[in-house]
Formats: C-alpha cells, sequence, structure tokens
C-alpha cells in the first residue's frame, strides 16, 4: 500500500489538494493586505499546496517588493506576469527561479499552464499546443494576464481569443483564469470556464455592463481557490471577510 501511495504522488495523481489564485495583487494599499491576510487564514484551516497569481504582481512597474511576498503564506508561488511586471521581467524572473515567463506546473490532478500575454504569443502557441497535447493531467488550466472575456473596462482581447480559443476547443481546456481588470468575473464560453480574477489588492474599478456570456461579477477584493476531487474541480471566490462571492463545480468531460 505504501508503495502504491508512493507512486501515486510520484506520478502526480494525488487527488484533493488545494490551491489558490490571486490577480492584480501587488500594491501597497489595505486591500493587498486584506487578501493576503485570507490566504493565510484559508491556508491555516486548510493547507494550501500552491499559489499561482495571474500578474500586474508589484507596481507600478515590477519592481519586487519582499514585504508583500512575506505576508503571503509560505508556501510555493508561481507567478505569471503583466504589463506592470515588463518594466522588471527580468528581475521577476530571477527572484522566482524561473528560465521564461511561460511554464507549466503539474500538482496533483491539475496542471497550470502560464502564458506571457506582454510577450511573443505566437510562440507560446506553439508550446502551449505540445504541452496540452502531451499531458495526462485530469484538469487543465490556463493561467494569463490579460483576458479573453471580461466586461471590465479593458475587456476582453479579440486577438486573444483568435490565438487561443482553437487550441482551447481542440483540447477541450476546462479552465482559463486571467487578470488585468480588477473584478470577480465568471464566464462560461463553450466547454470553458472563464475568470478574471484581477481583484488581488490593487485599486478596484467599475465594470461594462455584463458580457451575455457572464455568469457571476462582482467589484470586490477577493482570492480564488481551487480543489480537484476524482472527477470535480470545485472553484470559489471568497472576499476578505471569507464570505463567498461565487462558487462552482466543473464536471469532467462535461459541456
Amino acid at each position: 500500500m505504501r508503495r502504491l501511495l508512493f507512486l501515486l504522488l510520484s506520478l502526480g495523481l494525488a487527488f484533493g489538494q488545494r490551491v489558490a489564485v490571486v490577480g492584480d495583487w501587488g500594491q501597497d494599499t489595505p486591500g493587498r493586505t486584506q487578501v493576503a491576510n485570507l490566504l493565510r487564514t484559508e491556508h491555516a484551516r486548510k493547507p494550501l499546496a500552491a499559489l499561482f497569481t495571474a500578474g500586474d504582481n508589484f507596481y507600478p512597474r515590477g519592481l519586487v517588493v519582499e514585504r508583500f511576498l512575506k505576508e503571503l503564506p509560505p508556501i510555493p508561488l508561481y507567478p505569471a506576469f503583466g504589463n506592470h511586471d515588463a518594466p522588471n521581467l527580468e528581475g521577476q524572473l530571477k527572484r522566482f527561479q524561473l528560465e521564461r515567463p511561460y511554464y507549466q506546473v503539474r500538482l496533483g490532478a491539475m496542471e497550470f499552464f502560464i502564458l506571457y500575454t506582454e510577450g511573443d504569443l505566437k510562440a507560446q502557441r506553439e508550446w502551449l499546443a505540445q504541452a496540452l497535447s502531451r499531458t495526462q493531467a485530469p484538469w487543465r488550466v490556463v493561467i494569463l494576464h490579460r483576458p479573453l472575456y471580461s466586461s471590465g473596462l479593458h475587456g476582453g482581447s479579440p486577438s486573444l481569443r483568435s490565438l487561443l480559443e482553437p487550441l482551447l476547443r481542440q483540447h477541450r481546456v476546462p479552465l482559463v483564469l486571467a487578470g488585468h481588470d480588477h473584478h470577480y468575473e465568471r464566464l462560461q464560453v463553450g466547454f470553458t470556464t472563464h475568470l478574471v480574477v484581477g481583484g488581488g489588492g490593487a485599486g478596484l474599478y467599475p465594470t461594462k455592463p455584463p458580457s451575455p456570456y457572464t455568469q457571476a461579477l462582482a467589484v470586490a477584493h477577493h482570492a480564488l481557490f481551487l480543489e480537484a476531487e476524482g472527477e470535480t474541480l470545485v472553484g470559489y471566490a471568497l472576499d476578505p471577510s471569507s464570505q463567498v462571492l461565487d462558487r462552482f463545480v466543473l464536471k469532467k468531460d462535461s459541456p
């Protein structure tokens, strides 16, 4: 039995791991402090395996603020990088021990594919196509800074949709996470659930009228939590007081 458990862990097939995601968080505001407190509280309540970001890790020009990092729970951090990070991209790559701003991470039943929307996306698309064709992970999650769909002031990117949507459909990618717009939103476009998780701490701003694809929307600071168990992936967004802004359940291979 112990050998079987070790084999499952070594293959990355252990289920039940929980991760958190924040976007647009690295600004010295009360909101950032509140979200950091929320993450520590949630980690103490039920341990998190890792924290991912959807970019804009440090405002205004990407210079790393160690104090911000020390206020997060002591777990692995896997960042995406946004437009505010671009001026100091090399410094952030060095700090987070990354060779390049796009990469993949396997954690149990979930595999995360992080893209860099401020860089050469055509080359990244080829990399993503190969990575998706090889993965055996039950749950595949794409994380990038600029959203394909959003009701925020920036809005969704038509160029990203044109470039990535055929790939998302081909490989039936169930979940795409983005930031850039400073609110929370869940949109359903075909098989894929798109989330905007840009309420990690930077100043909030109002949204436009909801998209026809919008399933949930809130202008509030928040963190997202994901947990894969068996044939389901459960996601929920909490505000700094631990109130649930949204909760959803994805079923394996369900439209």
